[in-house]
């Protein structure tokens, strides 16, 4: 069968990392591809308004084009990782891309998430992005698949295990753990995946399938040591978590509140940051029992157990169980709510209750970009947003948002 190879000029990155170029006025999605190369693309896959297409090689290259430091990433100089083999990894989507420009590229997909979804000039309202302190080596916990062949993460077709030695996005405690297992694969038959995790102490914990047990983490903080469940979730890139807490604090110290209700509080990052930055009143909310006692114990460690409590209840209860007290001034609710964003239910809560002022905080921008679209149509003012590059050299990335009704 002769394949459809052709010329094409990519112009734009996609959310997602894909580059994106026409032929004919038809669009196609390339990845591993930058804005201003000329390239030689194999159509894959045909659909109604698009198509997608494996990079074969390129014709002009992007002065913003670099080496990936991972032979599984997208590049047309390695056969084993070309663009729709099974043995490229889809997860970094930017390791061809010089760190500068990533952030350039995910800025303007925030900007137009803004522009397109609530009508408004993204540039009166957003603050400058903020890098990571580290492009790579940063995560702190990784979850690998087994197959037939070996160990490593999912393929594009989500169904493919792609053989990973090593991963550059973990830490270095993380990769010398899994150098470890990969020795001794058969001592984990009938097991589908395995968690790594590395805490404060450069310790890493690992764990198959998803028994983590009911052990406890020391995380050392810029604002005190904390207690987290094993199994909890927590923030994957410390560094960057806790330049997003203080500008969480900064948020709600310019919206001249003293009382906060820190819904999603896990462990009491937010919280914790929140009350050692001067806030009064803290009350954190989580549906995992195990992540609310642990902030407890940490608030007391720190000596904040005066200013913090936490709850163990799911977003919707607290909401309304506590409707009266929520239509304050002097209260701002912080969300980070998991990637699906909030509920139906809780945005009607945070209607009907009158809440004035809300900080959200989310890693998936087009369900933020959702919400907010909500909230802002029924009477909610977006303030301030920024990116915070949480997970550099992916698709993804952290925002920050400030919404105010008047």
């Amino acid at each position: 069968m002769i394949k459809d190879i052709f010329e094409i000029e990519i112009t734009d990155v996609a959310y997602g990392g894909n580059g994106l170029g026409r032929k004919d006025g038809f669009v196609y999605f390339i990845p591993g591809t930058l804005p201003g190369e000329v390239i030689e693309v194999e159509e894959t896959d045909r659909k109604k308004n698009f198509g997608k297409g494996k990079l074969i090689s390129i014709l002009r290259t992007s002065q913003n084009r670099i080496t990936p430091v991972c032979p599984l990433a997208y590049s047309p100089k390695n056969s084993k990782s070309a663009p729709g083999h099974l043995g490229q990894c889809p997860g970094c989507s930017y390791q061809h891309v010089k760190y500068e420009e990533e952030i350039r590229i995910k800025n303007g997909h925030l900007a137009n998430f803004i522009k397109h979804n609530l009508k408004i000039d993204p540039a009166t309202i957003m603050d400058s992005p903020v890098p990571s302190p580290k492009e790579l080596n940063y995560r702190n916990k990784v979850v690998m698949h087994f197959s037939e062949h070996g160990l490593g993460y999912y393929g594009s077709d989500n169904e493919s295990i792609i053989d990973v030695d090593q991963c550059p996005l973990a830490m270095p405690e993380i990769n010398a753990k899994l150098a470890e297992v990969r020795k001794d694969l058969g001592k984990y038959s009938g097991c589908s995946d395995i968690t790594f995790r590395c805490d404060g102490n450069g310790k890493v914990h690992s764990w198959t399938d998803e028994d983590a047990g009911d052990d406890m983490l020391n995380e050392e903080t810029a604002f005190g040591a904390l207690e987290v469940p094993l199994g909890s979730f927590f923030q994957v890139n410390l560094k960057c978590a806790e330049l997003l807490a203080d500008e969480a604090v900064k948020m709600i110290s310019a919206s001249k509140a003293m009382k906060l209700a820190d819904l999603y509080c896990g462990c009491g990052f937010f919280s914790i940051a929140a009350a050692k930055g001067g806030i009064g009143e803290v009350t954190g909310v989580d549906s995992d029992y195990m992540a609310v006692e642990s902030a407890e114990r940490n608030a007391e460690r720190l000596l904040l157990a005066g200013k913090c409590s936490f709850l163990a209840k799911s977003a919707e209860a607290f909401m309304t169980e506590n409707s009266r007290k929520l239509k304050t001034d002097d209260l701002v609710l912080l969300l980070d709510p998991p990637r699906s964003g909030l509920s139906l239910k809780l945005k009607n809560q945070l209607i009907s209750t009158g809440i004035r002022k809300i900080i959200y905080i989310s890693c998936a921008p087009d369900m933020m970009a959702r919400d907010m679209k909500f909230l802002c149509g029924c009477g909610f003012n977006l303030r301030k947003a920024r990116l915070f590059d949480m997970f550099p050299r992916t698709p993804h990335f952290e925002t920050i948002a400030y919404l105010e009704k008047v």
